[in-house]
């Protein structure tokens, strides 16, 4: 068992305090705000830790309160509409506030056999946004943005050694990959939005080829993410924002769409020559 508390400092950087213009890449107008104080937080945590010839059991979990905790939030215009300085892009604005943020991971490694590995591991991560003392907040203000959701991972790995077919260190590995729906959102000025649930599929396989010597020639790596090509959006995504009709403010809902999704079906061969070289003199 371990247990640990914390005091953290973070003064805020050039762009939270000075920022001015388009960010590229993100569809924002980005402005700064010079009034800001320094971060300070107080942390506690507690980790438990259990393991054993079969298994490996983790557990940790967080308490941190920030104060003056920097945000980005969105801009609205007198009308009521989306403030826009440059037409293409939002316009976004660093805030400050009290913020409360909690939660923990679990991580569970089953190995029954010597090669065979079952792990698994699911974090969470909840924020509230406790605002600035004095002023009260309202329903849409009460979530921090930009939280990620609830995720899991599970794979299952079988690790060998094959003489015959002179490999080391290899594997075959499937692994699932969920990410809970995200609707504890900052949805004050259309800062964020909600983003739903998804669940991909990874798999993998690899080893090292040896010499007689037990020297590697060569290591090959295989692996395929999202199998099946599902499309999703990562709640952390400023691409997410980028809709379909994103250069006309004034579209309809039907033409603003979340038109950018998150990587599809993805296949890598990585091979690796190690190079050996003996300096000595003879």
């Amino acid at each position: 068992m371990k247990a640990n508390l914390s005091r953290g400092f973070r003064a805020p950087n050039i762009a939270e305090i000075s920022a001015n213009g388009v960010h590229p890449g993100t569809n924002f107008y980005q402005i700064g705000n010079s009034n800001f104080q320094p971060e300070f937080s107080f942390q506690e945590d507690i980790g438990l830790v259990y393991s054993s010839r079969y298994a490996v059991i983790e557990l940790n979990l967080f308490n941190n309160f920030i104060d003056n905790y920097i945000y980005n939030q969105k801009l609205t215009g007198v009308n009521g509409q989306d403030s826009v300085i440059v037409p293409g892009n939002s316009t976004f604005k660093f805030q400050a506030s009290r913020a409360s943020l909690f939660g923990g991971e679990l991580s569970i490694d089953l190995h029954p056999l010597k090669s065979i590995h079952f792990e698994n591991s699911l974090s969470a991560v909840y924020a509230e946004n406790k605002g600035v003392i004095g002023k009260a907040i309202t329903d849409t203000e009460k979530y921090l943005p930009f939280i990620p959701p609830l995720h899991g991972i599970s794979e299952i790995r079988y690790d060998f050694d094959s003489k015959g077919f002179n490999i080391k260190h290899g594997f075959i590995k499937l692994q699932m990959e969920y990410y809970a729906a995200q609707d504890r959102i900052y949805s004050a000025y259309g800062t964020e939005t909600t983003t739903p649930g998804y669940t991909l599929f990874n798999a993998g396989v690899g080893g090292s080829f040896v010499n007689k010597t037990g020297k590697t020639v060569c290591s090959v790596y295989l692996v395929a993410n999202n199998l099946f090509d599902i499309a999703y959006w990562d709640h952390l995504s400023r691409l997410k924002y980028f809709y379909g009709d994103y250069q006309n403010p004034g579209a309809t809902d039907n033409a603003k769409e979340h038109g950018i999704y998150a990587m599809g079906r993805n296949v890598s061969l990585k091979l690796n020559f190690p190079l050996n070289y003996n300096l000595k003199k003879s």
